[in-house]
């Protein structure tokens, strides 16, 4: 047996005791919320014209959230530093449904956001905390598979519940999906009620959570996070606009494109780590960026077929997944002592992006239409390339310092 710290946990993975258990339901957590951070990107169409809004007011809707989650997460971690565990994964829980139930009962655009930030407020407490649980409190020699448990939450999120979610939208009305969120949510409950207690996460202060940005590097690093991730969602945000001839406007079929993006995602989440051992961050950070700016760039050329759709989407899937885990991999490597708060503010940079890609893409649906999101999108991806390169340019300079 191997005894995890002040818990309930008393034998390793697999050999049928409570944590397994407790790991795959805070995988349902994250699940749900990788579900409902994406989701609307499918559900446009209907949500734009149930309240009566532009397609691009609606995408705001996930710039709302991304925004939220970027900002109140490193403020909720220092507001909950001495609490424990399970009460803050309980609390983010009921917040993150709260929030939900508010958006799917919700008959105006303003109680829409209002919903949002209470969601996103719940979903950056928990997803920190489940990992950390997972990472901590899993016996020696199983953190690996613990941690991949439930940060696979969030890829099969992608994979499958935005794919999921779009298919129930446009069978049952968008709100039946939000609702779907909510019952997962309920669901992921269970965790802290079969939680033992664990030990409470050590106390850090806002300005030591962001003493990483101090590095020039890492700053760098960060950025280049942001404008892939700017790039990315500037269209993801938008897709159904985006392939709204390949796919006929036909919701059913939107959600096998986006079935096919997260088949791409989990390929490129598969491949990346083997891909960072063997050839190195660097190689398969430019690779991966480079593909995806040039698949952006030549999106006008596929959205008028659905096989040409098909290919493009499948090739963007693959490339977006693949230059996160170098990212991830190379801040560890450079703030070894602040490697958490770097991983963090990661996350921060991440939903930033994806803030900032839905608010430019709206600007750009309303300007001069959806043809030319993927072409601004690209040349985004080519300014995330440019931030790469210079900040392995600014490695190399003597006398450089990390956090």
């Amino acid at each position: 047996m191997d005894e995890a710290p002040g818990g309930r946990w008393v034998k390793g993975i697999g050999e049928g005791t409570v944590m397994p258990v407790v790991l795959y339901l805070l995988a349902v957590g994250t699940f749900a919320i990788g579900t409902d951070a994406f989701i609307f990107a499918g559900l446009l169409p209907e949500v734009s014209s149930d309240l009566g809004i532009e397609v691009e007011t609606a995408g705001q809707l996930v710039t709302v959230f991304s925004f939220a989650y970027a900002v109140l997460a490193p403020i909720s971690a220092s507001i909950t530093s001495s609490w424990p565990r399970k009460r803050i994964i309980t609390l983010a829980l009921l917040t993150f449904i709260a929030g939900n139930v508010v958006s799917a009962l919700s008959g105006s655009f303003e109680v829409m956001v209002l919903g949002r930030i209470i969601a996103a407020a719940g979903a950056s407490s928990f997803t920190p905390h489940a990992i950390a649980i997972a990472s901590e409190n899993a016996p020696e020699g199983r953190r690996g598979t613990a941690l991949s448990i439930v940060v696979g939450g969030l890829t099969v999120a992608t994979a499958l519940g935005v794919p999921i979610g779009t298919f129930v939208g446009s069978t049952l009305g968008w709100r039946a999906t939000l609702w779907l969120v909510v019952v997962l949510g309920v669901f992921a409950l269970l965790a802290p009620l079969l939680l033992g207690e664990v030990k409470a996460p050590a106390r850090h202060t806002l300005r030591e959570r962001l003493a990483p940005l101090r590095s020039g590097i890492v700053a760098l690093v960060l950025a280049t996070t942001f404008l892939a991730l700017v790039s990315e969602h500037l269209v993801y945000t938008y897709i159904s606009a985006v392939f709204d001839e390949a796919t006929g406007g036909n919701g059913k079929t939107l959600s096998v494109l986006l079935l096919i993006f997260g088949i791409g995602a989990v390929i490129g989440n598969a491949i990346a780590g083997p891909a960072v051992d063997r050839w190195g961050n660097k190689s398969v950070l430019f690779i991966a960026l480079a593909v995806m700016a040039a698949d952006l760039l030549l999106l006008p050329l596929t959205t008028h077929t659905l096989p040409a759709a098909v290919v493009a989407v499948l090739v963007w899937g693959i490339a977006s997944w693949m230059y996160l885990v170098p990212q991830q991999h190379r801040l560890l490597e450079l703030s070894t002592a602040s490697g958490p708060f770097t991983v963090s503010l990661n996350s921060s940079a991440l939903y930033l992006g994806i803030a900032v890609g839905g608010a430019l893409g709206g600007a750009t649906l309303s300007l001069v239409g959806p043809v030319w999101l993927g072409v601004v999108g690209g040349l985004v991806g080519v300014l995330a390339v440019a931030s790469g390169w210079l900040s392995y340019r600014v490695e190399r300079t003597p006398n450089t310092v990390t956090a």
